[in-house]
């Protein structure tokens, strides 16, 4: 029983995933996350998270090249990059874009910073400019992408 107990003790003292005083530690804290709906379709439907340790993690449901569950890790410059572009005024303020269309994908993109959390929704057209952030900050992500399980 005692070995049973230190055992217990052991594993949850060493896991990195224990939440201290109800919160998640600095390193598991999601940094971004994009997600694509579905439509009546074939549209892609997938989630992608970078945390902060520049772990990247990718969940591939349907309609898309890599089915299933992937993860790899960020490179640093392409981290700082990334920091960067989150700073930017296009991505500075949370938004919604054409929600009322009946057949189009939502796209959600929620970046989590120290102050607050900032959400862009959108389904079909948005702004160029925020177009083209965030087409940037998804290359950024799948820049380094290892498809291996």
């Amino acid at each position: 029983m005692k070995k049973l107990i230190v055992v217990l003790i052991t594993t949850l003292v060493s896991c990195t995933s224990v939440k201290e005083n109800g919160v998640l530690n600095t390193a598991e804290k999601l940094k971004v996350e994009i997600s694509e709906g579905a439509c009546f379709g074939t549209c892609p439907i997938y989630t992608l998270s970078l945390n902060n340790d520049r772990l990247v993690k990718y969940s591939g449901k349907r309609f898309v090249e890599h089915q299933g569950v992937y993860n790899w890790y960020m490179d640093r410059a392409d981290y700082k990059a990334l920091e960067k572009l989150l700073s930017t005024k296009e991505l500075s303020k949370s938004n919604a874009f054409n929600m009322r269309a009946q057949d189009l994908p939502l796209t959600r993109v929620t970046i989590y910073n120290e102050r607050d959390t900032i959400s862009i929704k959108h389904k079909g057209e948005i702004p160029k400019d925020i177009k083209s952030s965030l087409t940037e900050l998804e290359f950024l992500l799948l820049k380094n992408a290892n498809w291996e399980q």
